[in-house]
């Protein structure tokens, strides 16, 4: 795995913030501990602002990361988590569980957000995992 692979991962849920939560698709980092952000396809309602730390992905764009349909990348819930198979449970199969890798300037994109959120909005964002 490498920095700006979107990966398969039992995202832990705000019920149960330290455990392996439901499988979810996230990009993440690298070393023996990972960050991740949240990703959901759960549409945006168009009457609303995009939260702070929101990044949408159109058709076009998450095609390109081989996703079937349009996602958002939610910077505002973040989670560091072991490289372990309870937590990344295709980590022994070939791939690992990447679905795909974004380019270095996509990967850029949400990193900057993601750390103006940390200056300006601490508060905001919701920590998960170990």
């Amino acid at each position: 795995m490498v920095p700006g692979a979107f990966v398969r991962v039992k995202f832990p849920t705000g019920e149960k913030p330290r455990q392996p939560g439901l499988r979810h698709r996230a990009p993440r980092g690298t070393a023996i501990e990972v960050m991740l952000a949240y990703t959901t396809s759960q549409p945006w309602p168009a009457t609303v602002p995009l939260s702070a730390g929101a990044r949408r992905f159109d058709r076009e764009e998450a095609a390109r990361l081989n996703q079937s349909r349009a996602f958002m990348l939610r910077l505002d819930g973040l989670a560091k988590l072991p490289v372990t198979e309870a937590w990344f449970p295709d980590l022994a199969l070939p791939g690992q569980g990447v679905i795909a890798v974004a380019p270095a300037g996509l990967r850029e994109e949400p990193t900057d957000l993601a750390m103006n959120l940390v200056r300006r909005r601490r508060r905001l964002i919701q920590m998960r995992g170990v």
